[in-house]
C-alpha cells in the first residue's frame, strides 16, 4: 500500500539517480572536450615552435652576413653583396589562406561576429576559422566557395584526421545540412559528386593567374564592409611581388 513516505522515498531515489546520471554524462563530455582542446593546443605549440626556429635561423643568417661585411670594412676590403632572399610562397597554399579569410569575412557581421556552420554557435572573429567540408588535400575542390565556410575552432579541430571519429561524423553531418540551407538544396550532394569525379589534381583545374585576382578583389570588397580592424596582410602586394619573380 502506498503511503506519503513511500512515494517521497521513491521519487527522491529517482531524483538522486537522475543527478548521478547527469553528473556522469557531463563529466564524460568535459573530459572529451578537454582532450580536444589539449590536442589543438599541442598543434598550436608545434606550429609556433616551427615559426620561431625559422625566424631565428633567418635573422642569425642576416646578422652573420652583416658581421662579415663589417669585418671586411675594417680590413679595407670591399663589402660583399648578397642576393636578396624572397619569401617562399606555395601558390595553392597562398590561395587557400586567402579563400579561408574570405569565407570568414562573408560569414561575419560588421563587428566580426558570426555563426559556426556546424554547431550554429555565435562566435567572435578570433574563434572562427575557414573550415573545409572536404579536406584541403582534395586539391581539385579546395577553393570551391561552398566547400569553405566559417567554423568555430572546436568543430574545426573535431574534423582532424586524428580526432574522434564519432564527433567528426556528427560535425560533418551538421555541416552538410547547413550548407544546403545556406547555398541551396543539394549543395552537399554536388560537392560530394565533385569530390568523387576525380581524386587526381590537375593544375589547370585552378588557373591561379585568373583565380588570385578574383579572390583579392573579393577580399578587398569584403574588408570595406567591416568595422573591427584592418587586414594584417596586403594580399595584392604579396601576389604582385610573387608574380614578378615567376
Amino acid at each position: 500500500m502506498k503511503t506519503r513516505e513511500s512515494v517521497e522515498k521513491k521519487w527522491l531515489y529517482k531524483i538522486e539517480s537522475l543527478r548521478n546520471k547527469i553528473d556522469l554524462k557531463y563529466l564524460i563530455l568535459m573530459e572529451k572536450r578537454k582532450e580536444r582542446i589539449k590536442i589543438g593546443w599541442q598543434h598550436e605549440l608545434e606550429k609556433y615552435e616551427r615559426k620561431k626556429k625559422a625566424e631565428l635561423k633567418k635573422k642569425e643568417e642576416q646578422y652573420r652576413r652583416k658581421m662579415l661585411n663589417e669585418i671586411r670594412e675594417v680590413e679595407w676590403k670591399p663589402k660583399r653583396e648578397y642576393k636578396t632572399e624572397w619569401p617562399k610562397i606555395k601558390p595553392l597554399q597562398f590561395a587557400m589562406e586567402l579563400a579561408q579569410e574570405n569565407a570568414r569575412l562573408r560569414d561575419t557581421d560588421a563587428d566580426g561576429n558570426g555563426y559556426c556552420i556546424s554547431c550554429n554557435k555565435w562566435c567572435s572573429w578570433e574563434n572562427l576559422s575557414g573550415g573545409h567540408r572536404y579536406s584541403r588535400r582534395f586539391q581539385h575542390i579546395c577553393l570551391e566557395i561552398e566547400n569553405i565556410n566559417a567554423q568555430c575552432r572546436s568543430c574545426n579541430w573535431a574534423t582532424w584526421s586524428r580526432g574522434d571519429t564519432v564527433a567528426k561524423e556528427r560535425v560533418n553531418d551538421e555541416y552538410d545540412k547547413n550548407i544546403d540551407k545556406k547555398w541551396g538544396e543539394w549543395t552537399a550532394a554536388k560537392l560530394k559528386k565533385k569530390l568523387r569525379a576525380t581524386l587526381k589534381w590537375k593544375w589547370h583545374k585552378y588557373d591561379l593567374s585568373i583565380k588570385m585576382p578574383i579572390l583579392i578583389r573579393e577580399n578587398e570588397a569584403l574588408w570595406r564592409e567591416k568595422n573591427f580592424y584592418k587586414p594584417r596582410k596586403n594580399w595584392r602586394k604579396l601576389w604582385e611581388a610573387y608574380d614578378k619573380r615567376h
